[in-house]
This record gives structure tokens, C-alpha cells and sequence, in this order.
């Protein structure tokens, strides 16, 4: 066996709170440290005094002196170098076991191609805590160790293994190829000075070991910021720059040449997304040390060069020697999933403050109190026939069943009633969302709602096909709603009969069967959301207490229901006034001003929220207000004032008439219930009677002039909700009360709500699985243009579809681009033009003689008749110049509008009109003669024409289309600028970050972590 020589070498530095047991560490190794030397760099506690004490020589340096320069005049001072002497580099901050020096030596003993070896580090608080088996560097600079967050220590990675690198906290380098090659970079004062020294170790033929025998206790007080950074070169003394910019500069100065551009790129590109995210964090300090550091490097290449430089000269192998250990990326994906996956698992499920224990258990005998007969007799197993006479597995098995015989016809891609067909990729959605005109009608600049991209967000569950999302939504609604309104129910009463029943009635009552059978999915989110904000309505009086978090995340919360619902911003701003009153008047008493303007700012912030996360489409629903009202989707009629009044909004796919939800009778009778119950009675009432009286009100819309009576099921889902609570509430205990008293109008209450309950319970379910296959909401729905229409895009069509209303002839019409309406475009159609809606009354009545010359002013080349027709609205259309009939199906017939249509018409001086055909190129035209083009779109600021590079005149001629005057022939090319809805957009995603960024979980600086969680 060969004889070595150990020198220690202990570097200090305001370490006193370890040092003490840092030095009884050393001098109990069983392998006894031929010498032992420190060097203190300045510090100002009692770690000199320590030293002293403990008769250790001590180096006394600046305070500003780098942990390789500290370690460099050590060895300086040490005796001439003798054969097969090793350094044993020590921080102030780690203790070794007695046996780490002895396992050390034992381990490079039979490898004479080791020449750095290191410990086990395990945490100096938790000291189960696995820190590092050997260390290495990720391409995009991080510290890598390859272990999970806090991995408890089993000795699953036990034995000597090869690595990059090992912490100096404790490694042992044998002096000879210490000195050869120039010691630790002293560019790197702190941090990241071991990977370096390990990757010229290995480029220099040399190897490095892990020996998990020898193990040391290791606090990491600079990385964990228990002590300041005063090294020189530590700009701004702050520790994460400092890593940050080490790793970089380790990984320029010891790649392959052909590398750095990759590397230089990816360490940008990483160092910007771990700003984003500290920014999202809230913690700006480490998200600009992120970015400081690429910068400091890259200002000072002089350094890097010379680094590049003086590896060279000791390189006796490639630099790739060291890739078997740098972690590929699938490695840290996979790593990084973890550890999301364990953080995320922490956050949901951290046990709560109070753990309960079941008083049943208590009285469980012990194993001294049983006799021998009890111990052999066999255990007995869960009866399982327990688990079905639970009401919450009752009810939610029987909600299944129920409902997969309400979708038996909603399989696969679903439209009908308010839904219009979707598209089948979310690019779609996205693309329609970020579109500045949408080809909708005669053409639309409006706004595209916020609700566009959640649903294309939503798609990821199902891989991006949006088609398919919609149908599991509408499918999984009963049972969404149930487990929505269950989790807050079941807050208010622990019998869960009541509250399994009272979800069961949510899940089913005339709102959302109305909901789910004529596609508005829009209704369905609000019912699923709204329960979740109950706590928050209650805490409302307090408003001063919430967070700057609880208050971001409120106003997204409500902004998405708003998204989806516009019509709750109505109920939003009446209770945020109702609110502010009750303030002015509080203070009237109290007379502090102060409290009042903070709620009055916080109550602002909330009901403002919803308006400047949604823009631009907020602001063009409040410019024309009557439109709050209207639901997303397709429009659609509810079922006016009487049926609002009974819970019921009526229209397509509701309930009949006399199919009575107790949700009135409930609200009726809360409201000579206790405190409590009377206030959410009021509201629920309230609400009940402001959807009675907008049900009352018919409002065009939708790029239609015919009016529909309002569909007020907003209102009456958030009246469902405060009757639900409510009854929970009544019913709650109320067996044993009424056992205690002599029968009164209150159990003749009772009684009859129960009743009407269970009635409407038996007679909704009844009619849910009969009346199914009539709902508007249908899957396979046919397509409304035949084929050799829905080809021509660029085409318009109108579609005209005749109805009886109440045995009277109607007509329906929409213009369509080359395919049926799609999901979202109800959402942006423009207003209905009066010139085509006398043209079309024209064609009904036989008067419309000049109907196909008003047509083809607006570019329609086609007249298209839905099957099937009830009138003789066929032979009227024949009858009427200017159609010619192009085909006849069983889909419908189709008539061509005579003259020159299309997208750009030329007028020449003598008055004749010819349509422009596009060039070769994308939206370029030729113009033959001087005159006037005319754009068959709907007018808009953001239209131009250009002719050698200028913009043409732009008019709004008598038909309120876009004209330009040509005075020239020549190409002309048409554009839309799109700038202000980027604009908008930008405006958005800022107000949505910002809202993001404070509704996010704040992190914590590492000084601000508890020891025990770090180490």
C-alpha cells in the first residue's frame, strides 16, 4: 500500500456558526491529516478566535480574496511537494465523518488515473438529505446533479463511480496535477470552480471519482445566501449572479470551439426563460441576475479568450472527453417533469394545520389487550355493498347512467342550437383569434372574444381537436356541475343525503338542460365556475383583507366567466354598487375615510377587471350595451317573462312549461329563514326577477336585424345556485329541529319542498331520457351549402331557409364564404345591411326586380334555397330577372345573380362594371382602364389599395362599401392592415400577464427559506 500525505486545507470565512463542528470533525478522522492550515479571508464574526482557539495556523487574507485564490496561497505555504501528497480542500460550512479521509484514500488507493475524489454531501440540517454524488454541468449552465428535489438517502446510489466533477466542499486533488494545472481559475471566485477544475482534470487524461463511503455534511451557506458574497468580481454581491455567470463562462471556456455559438445561444435563450419565470414568481432580483449575468460575460471577452487560451496548453485529449456527463436534454426534460410533478403534488395536496383523527380508532384494543383467540381469528374484508349506500356514490352513478342516455345522439362532433360547428384543429381557433378581418358575412373587423383561445387552450386534453373537446364537455357537463356545486355543499352541511341530492338537483335543473340541449356552452362554464366563488362573495364585506394575490387571481376568475357569459358583468357591477353603498354608508358611521377609499379601490379593481382583460371585445360590448345580454354562440330566442319566473329560460331543448323546478318556492320561503339564508334568498330572488323582466325584452344581433326575445339563463343559473345554497342550508338539522317542536307552518314547508323536490327530480330525469333525441344540441348535422359551393371561398352565397312561425311563413338568411358558419363567427358578424334584407323581402313578395342588381353590388354570386321549402318562394325567384338557376337538389336550389360580381369591381367611365381577376400573386389585381374599383366588403379604415407603391384614395360609397379611384392601369394589390388589432392584442397580453405575474404563487429568496428545507 502506498503512503500518502493529506494536506488540509480549511477556507473560512464568516463561518463561525459551523466552524465548531467543522473542526471537531477533522480532528476526529480516523485516518489522522498529516497538516492542517486555514485560511481566513476576512472575517468579521469569531471564526479567527475559533481558529486560535483550536491551535489550526491561519492565512489571514482580504475580505474581498476568491475562494481559488485563498486555496491557491495555501498551498503556497505549504513544505515542498512530496511523492503521492494530497490536498484535502474544506469549507467553513462542512463537517466530514471520522471516516470520510480513510474511505477517500482507499477509494484512489488501486486507481492511480484518479486524482480527485469526493464525498457523499448530505444536508447539515436534514441529514437524510441527499446534496451530491458528484456534480456536472446542463448546456443551458444549470447545476446538475442528477438527483430529485430533497432525494431521501437509502443508499440507492451507493459505490465509486466516475463523474465530471465533485464539490470542493470536502474533495481531495492530489497536489502534483493540482499545481500542473494552475490550481482553480481564479476568474471563478466562488461557484462553479469544481466543474471547471473537474473538466480540466479530464482533459488532461485524468479522472475523478464519487466515493458515497466517505460522507460530509454540507450546509451550502453562500449558495443558500446565510452569508454575504463579498468577493471581488461578484457584481452587485448577489450569489445567483454570480452561478450564473460562472457557469457560462465555464462552459465557453472548456467547449469544443465549434460548439460556442450553439452554446452561447442556448445559455441566452435559457437564462431569458428562468427570467420569465422569476418574473412570474415575483422575484425581479433573480430574474435580472439572470440576464446580468450573460451580459457581464459577454462585455469582458478578453477574459474567455485567455481562458480558451491556457486550457489548451494542458489539453492532452478533446474537451468531448466529458460529454458521457453532461446530461442530455431528454434527461433534463425528464428530471424537470419530475420535480414539477412533486412541487405541483406539494402544493395541492400539503397536509392542512389541524389533522383529524377519527374517534373510532381510539378505541381499537391493543395488542396485549386481545386474546389469543382474537389474534388467529381471520380479518375481515370491506363489504363493498357499503360503498353503494353512500348518496354520493349513488347519485353520481346514477347522473352517469343518466347521462350517457342524454348524449346517446351526442357522439362525436356536435352542433345545433346556439353551438356552431367547430373547427377540428385549435390553429383554427388561433388563427381566427389573432385575425384582424374575418371572413364572415360580407366581412368583419370586429374584435375576436377572449373566450376563442380558452377553448383552444381547453383542446390540449384532447390533442388539439377542438371538434371532439366540445362533445366530451357537453357529455362530462351534468357531471362537472354536480362535483362543482357538491364541493362547496358539501362546506355547508355534513349530512351528505342533503347534499348529494342538492347537487343532483343542480346537475339537472332547467337552466342546465336548457344549457346542455341547445349548445351554450357559454352558460355551461358560468354554472361550473360560479360555485367556486361563493367563499369569496361572502368574504366581500372584508374586501380589505384579500391579498394582492387573492385579488389578481379573483379578477381573472371573473374575467373568464365574463369571456364566456357577458351578461354576468350585469350582476358584477350591480353587486359591486351595492357594495360601494353599503361602504358610504359605514363610513357615515365609523367616519374612517381611509378604509372606505380602499375598499373602494379594491371593489373598482374587481368589477373593472373583467372589462380590461377582454379588450378590444369588452369595449365593443359596452359601446352597444344591449348586447351584454346576448349569449356567445349562435342567437337564439328564450322562452320569455313566465318561464323566467319559474327558474325556466325556455327556448330550444327546455323543459315544458309544467315541469315546476322548486327553485322559486325555495327562495320564496329562505327569505323567512334565518339571517344567513335571507341575505343569499335576496340575491337569488333579485336575480330571478331582473331575468324576469330583461326576458321580457327582444334584441337584435349577430349580424341579424330580427329581433329574439332575450335568453336570460345567466341570471337564472346564479339564482339556481343561491337556492341551492340556500335550501342546503334550511334543511341542514332541520329533522331534529321539527322533532322538537309541535307542528307549525314549518314543517308544512318542509314537507312540500321536499316534495316538489323529489317530483321535479323524477319528472327531469324522466324527461331527460325521452325527450333526448329532440334537442337542438345533435351530433352528424348536415351541411348547409352543397359541395360545389362550399369549394368556391371565395364566393358569397346567400342562404335563404324558410320557417313557420306559429303556422306563418319566415324567411332566414345568412351570406356564407364558402362553407357553413363556424364556431365563433356569430361572435363577429357584421350588422345586417336594410339594402339586402328589402332585397330579399323582394324575392319573398315578387317585387324585387332590381334585387339581383342590389346583390351583386355586394358581391354575392350566388342565391342558395335550403330544403325544404314550404311556399312558392321557388317559382317566385324564377319568376324575377336577373337569377339564373344554376342547379336544383334535394339540398336546395341554387340560383347564379347575374352581371359582374365578385371581390373587386371595376366601373369604368362609361359606367360598365367588370369583375377584377387576382394576378399571379397573393391579393394583386390588374386594372385594365381608369375608374373606380369597388371592394365588396364591409367598409373599414384598415382597407387599401396600392398602385406603385401609394396608397388610393379610399370612400365610403352609398352602400357603405370601400372605393378607390384609379386613375391609371396598371397592378393594383390589395391590403388589410391588421396593426390595430395587434396593437389591441398587445394591450391585452399585457393587462393578462400582469394579472398572471400577481396571481401567481410569490416565491421565496433563498434567505428567506428555513435551514431545514434547504439542507
Amino acid at each position: 500500500m502506498s503512503v500518502h500525505r493529506v494536506s488540509a486545507i480549511l477556507v473560512v470565512h464568516d463561518g463561525a456558526t459551523w466552524l465548531p463542528e467543522v473542526v471537531a470533525s477533522l480532528a476526529s478522522q480516523s485516518r489522522t491529516i498529516d497538516q492542517l492550515i486555514a485560511v481566513d479571508t476576512g472575517s468579521t464574526d469569531s471564526s479567527a478566535k475559533l481558529l486560535k482557539g483550536a491551535r489550526i495556523p491561519i492565512i489571514s487574507m482580504p475580505r474581498e480574496t476568491g475562494f481559488g485564490a485563498a486555496v491557491a496561497s495555501a498551498v503556497e505555504k505549504l513544505p515542498p511537494r512530496a511523492v503521492n501528497e494530497w490536498l484535502w480542500i474544506i469549507h467553513d460550512d462542512c463537517a466530514p465523518t471520522p471516516g470520510a479521509l480513510a474511505a477517500l484514500l482507499a477509494a484512489v488507493e488501486d486507481r492511480p488515473q484518479v486524482v480527485m475524489a469526493g464525498p457523499k454531501l448530505l444536508g447539515w440540517h436534514d441529514r437524510t438529505h441527499l446534496l451530491e454524488i458528484g456534480v456536472s454541468i446542463a448546456t443551458n449552465g444549470s447545476r446538475w446533479t442528477g438527483l430529485e428535489e430533497s432525494e431521501y438517502d437509502q443508499g440507492q446510489h451507493d459505490g465509486v463511480a466516475d463523474v465530471l466533477a465533485v464539490s470542493t466542499a470536502g474533495a481531495l486533488i492530489r497536489r502534483d496535477v493540482f499545481e500542473d494545472l494552475g490550481g482553480f481559475d481564479q476568474n471563478l471566485e466562488l461557484f462553479r470552480d469544481d466543474v471547471d477544475f473537474g473538466w480540466r482534470v479530464h482533459a488532461a487524461g485524468h479522472s475523478v471519482v464519487v466515493v458515497t463511503d466517505a460522507v460530509a455534511y454540507h450546509a451550502q451557506a453562500s449558495a443558500t445566501e446565510r452569508r454575504t458574497i463579498d468577493v471581488k468580481g461578484a457584481l452587485l454581491h448577489r450569489p445567483l449572479l454570480l452561478d450564473r455567470q460562472n457557469a457560462a463562462y465555464v462552459l465557453l471556456a472548456n467547449a469544443s470551439w465549434w460548439l460556442l455559438p450553439l452554446l452561447a445561444i442556448q445559455l441566452f435563450t435559457s437564462a431569458l426563460l428562468r427570467a420569465i419565470g422569476y418574473l412570474f414568481a415575483k422575484l425581479p432580483g433573480y430574474a435580472g441576475d439572470e440576464i446580468l449575468a450573460i451580459a457581464n460575460l459577454l462585455i469582458k471577452p478578453g477574459e474567455l479568450i485567455k481562458a480558451r487560451k491556457d486550457r489548451k496548453a494542458t489539453r492532452l485529449v478533446s474537451a468531448q472527453v466529458v460529454s458521457q456527463f453532461i446530461p442530455s436534454r431528454a434527461r433534463q426534460l425528464r428530471l424537470a417533469l419530475e420535480r414539477s410533478r412533486a412541487a405541483i403534488g406539494d402544493f395541492v395536496l400539503k397536509p392542512t394545520q389541524k389533522t383529524e383523527i377519527d374517534e373510532s380508532l381510539l378505541d381499537l384494543p391493543t395488542e396485549s389487550e386481545l386474546d389469543e383467540e382474537d389474534l388467529l381469528e381471520p380479518v375481515v374484508t370491506r363489504n363493498w355493498s357499503n360503498l353503494f349506500k353512500r348518496p354520493f356514490v349513488v347519485a353520481i352513478i346514477f347522473l352517469t347512467l343518466l347521462t350517457l342516455i342524454w348524449s346517446r345522439n351526442r357522439i362525436g362532433a356536435v352542433s345545433g342550437g346556439a353551438l356552431a360547428p367547430s373547427p377540428e384543429r385549435a390553429i383554427d381557433l388561433w388563427n381566427f383569434y389573432f385575425a384582424p378581418w374575418h371572413e364572415v358575412g360580407l366581412g368583419s373587423s370586429s374584435a375576436s372574444p377572449l373566450w376563442i383561445p380558452l377553448i383552444a387552450l381547453g383542446s390540449l386534453i384532447t390533442f388539439g381537436n377542438v371538434a371532439i373537446f366540445i362533445s366530451l364537455f357537453f357529455t362530462a357537463a351534468p357531471i362537472l356541475l354536480f362535483l362543482s356545486i357538491h364541493r362547496l355543499l358539501k362546506k355547508l352541511s355534513s349530512n351528505t343525503f342533503i347534499t348529494a341530492c342538492a347537487a343532483f338537483l343542480y346537475a339537472i335543473s332547467p337552466v342546465a338542460i336548457s344549457a346542455i340541449n341547445s349548445g351554450r356552452i357559454g352558460l355551461l362554464v358560468l354554472m361550473i365556475t360560479t360555485p367556486f366563488l361563493v367563499e369569496r362573495v361572502f368574504a366581500w364585506q372584508r374586501i380589505e383583507t384579500f391579498t394582492i394575490r387573492a385579488l389578481a387571481g379573483l379578477s381573472l376568475t371573473l374575467s373568464f366567466i365574463f369571456a364566456f357569459a357577458p351578461a354576468f358583468l350585469v350582476p358584477l357591477i350591480a353587486f359591486s354598487c351595492a357594495a360601494i353603498t353599503a361602504d358610504v354608508l359605514s363610513m357615515r358611521v365609523t367616519g374612517d375615510k381611509k378604509l372606505f377609499f380602499i375598499r373602494l379601490r379594491r371593489r373598482l379593481t374587481l368589477a373593472c377587471a373583467p372589462i380590461l382583460l377582454t379588450v378590444p371585445w369588452s369595449l365593443e360590448l359596452l359601446s352597444s350595451p344591449r348586447t351584454i345580454l346576448l349569449d356567445i354562440g349562435l342567437l337564439t330566442s328564450g322562452g320569455g317573462a313566465n318561464l323566467s319566473f319559474l327558474a325556466n329560460p325556455g327556448g330550444a331543448g327546455s323543459l315544458p312549461w309544467w315541469l315546476l323546478s322548486p327553485v322559486t318556492l325555495i327562495l320564496l320561503f329562505a327569505l323567512f329563514a334565518t339571517h344567513r339564508v335571507r341575505q343569499v334568498a335576496s340575491v337569488g330572488g333579485l336575480l330571478l326577477i331582473l331575468a324576469t323582466l330583461f326576458a321580457t325584452l327582444s334584441i337584435a344581433g349577430k349580424g341579424t336585424n330580427t329581433p329574439n326575445t332575450v335568453y336570460t339563463g345567466v341570471f337564472i343559473a346564479l339564482a339556481t345556485l343561491a337556492a341551492i345554497y340556500a335550501a342546503v342550508v334550511i334543511l341542514d338539522g332541520v329533522r331534529e329541529r321539527l322533532i322538537n317542536t309541535h307542528v307549525n307552518y314549518r314543517h308544512l314547508a318542509a314537507s312540500g319542498l321536499v316534495i316538489v323536490s323529489i317530483a321535479y327530480g323524477l319528472g327531469a330525469s324522466t324527461w331527460i331520457a325521452t325527450r333526448a333525441p329532440e334537442a337542438p344540441l345533435q351530433s352528424a348535422q348536415g351541411e348547409v351549402l352543397p359541395p360545389f359551393l362550399a369549394i368556391e371561398s371565395q364566393s358569397k352565397t346567400l342562404v335563404i331557409r324558410e320557417r313557420l312561425i306559429e303556422s306563418t311563413p319566415a324567411l332566414n338568411y345568412f351570406i356564407a364564404r364558402g362553407g357553413d358558419i363556424s364556431l365563433g363567427e356569430a361572435d363577429v358578424a357584421p350588422a345586417e345591411k336594410s339594402e339586402i334584407a328589402l332585397a330579399v323581402t323582394g324575392l319573398a313578395d315578387g317585387s324585387g326586380i332590381t334585387s339581383s342588381k342590389t346583390l351583386g353590388s355586394f358581391g354575392i354570386t350566388y342565391v342558395f334555397l335550403k330544403a325544404p321549402s314550404q311556399g312558392t318562394l321557388a317559382q317566385t325567384i324564377d319568376g324575377i330577372g336577373g337569377f339564373t338557376r344554376a342547379s336544383s337538389t334535394s339540398a336546395g336550389i341554387v340560383w347564379k345573380v347575374a352581371g359582374a360580381t365578385g371581390n373587386l369591381v371595376l366601373t369604368d367611365a362609361s359606367g360598365k362594371s367588370s369583375q377584377l381577376r387576382p394576378t399571379a400573386n397573393i391579393d394583386e389585381y390588374m386594372v385594365p382602364t381608369p375608374g373606380v374599383v369597388t371592394l365588396t366588403q364591409s367598409y373599414s379604415r384598415s382597407w387599401y389599395l396600392v398602385q406603385d407603391g401609394k396608397r388610393l384614395t379610399r370612400i365610403k360609397n352609398e352602400l357603405s362599401l370601400p372605393q378607390f379611384s384609379v386613375e391609371t392601369p396598371g397592378v393594383v394589390l390589395l391590403i388589410q392592415d391588421g396593426s390595430v388589432r395587434r396593437g389591441w392584442i398587445s394591450l391585452q397580453f399585457l393587462f393578462l400577464l400582469t394579472a398572471l405575474i400577481f396571481a401567481a404563487p410569490s416565491g421565496r429568496r433563498k434567505s428567506e427559506i428555513s435551514d431545514r428545507e434547504l439542507s
